[in-house]
């Protein structure tokens, strides 16, 4: 679906404002992924154990609503996001491209919409998907629009913090999970402005995120080729 001007306005005043909210970082633990293949790798060391189970869950898509268990059985990473949240959006494209490159029956990357400001839709999301350069996913949005996930599994001192990217192993449990790109100071003090050149530069396919660059190209690579079994 293609998002008209008008659509495209609605959905950038809805979720300017919350675009850039104040978050902090998870203090900095070992890591439970750097090892091996991926030792030196950035991204890898950004990673922290989780222990929290994922929830039990549907998710709503183009084919209906079905379990998030249904997703499971092989590894798999899980951009929790929202359309409010930039740095969520400054992701898209690189994790579109890296699906493309490395998903295969071992791997895949599989983004859900949680937490959403929106009465969004399957056919709207993947409107909206196509419109961020991501249209090779399927628009799967937490059920009755709900923030479970967000809840459950990006809780960060007392609050939540989104981007937050789970990895899920082929048996089903989460393993790990990297608090993503958050905005800075000053995007802080304008965060609409700063939402929108997010949302311009993600238009155009544009690496915002260590996720497009050889960080994440290494990462995806060791996840498809059976890292976590």
């Amino acid at each position: 679906m293609r998002l008209s001007k008008s659509s495209r306005r609605t959905f950038l005043a809805g979720a300017a404002s919350l675009a850039f909210g104040p978050a902090v970082r998870a203090e900095e633990e070992a890591s439970s992924l750097a090892h091996g293949a991926l030792e030196n790798n950035a991204l890898a060391k950004e990673f922290e154990a989780v222990t929290t189970a994922l929830p039990d869950v549907d998710v709503w898509g183009p084919a209906g609503k079905r379990s998030i268990a249904e997703l499971k059985g092989r590894t798999v990473l899980m951009p929790l996001w929202a359309e409010w949240c930039g740095p969520c959006f400054s992701e898209l494209p690189d994790f579109a491209r890296l699906q493309a490159k490395h998903g295969n029956d071992r791997f895949a990357i599989i983004p859900v919409l949680t937490a959403t400001k929106k009465r969004f839709t399957p056919e709207l999301l993947g409107g909206v998907l196509k419109m961020a350069n991501a249209g090779i996913f399927e628009p799967l949005i937490e059920d009755h629009l709900g923030d479970k996930l967000m809840q459950r599994m990006a809780r960060l001192h007392g609050g939540v913090a989104l981007p937050c990217n789970l990895l899920i192993a082929p048996d089903g449990h989460v393993v790990a999970r990297e608090i993503g790109r958050m905005g800075s100071e000053e995007e802080a003090k304008d965060p609409a402005h700063s939402y929108r050149e997010v949302l311009n530069r993600t238009q155009t396919g544009a690496i915002q995120s260590l996720w497009g660059d050889a960080a994440g190209d290494e990462f995806a690579a060791a996840m498809a080729n059976g890292f976590l079994g």
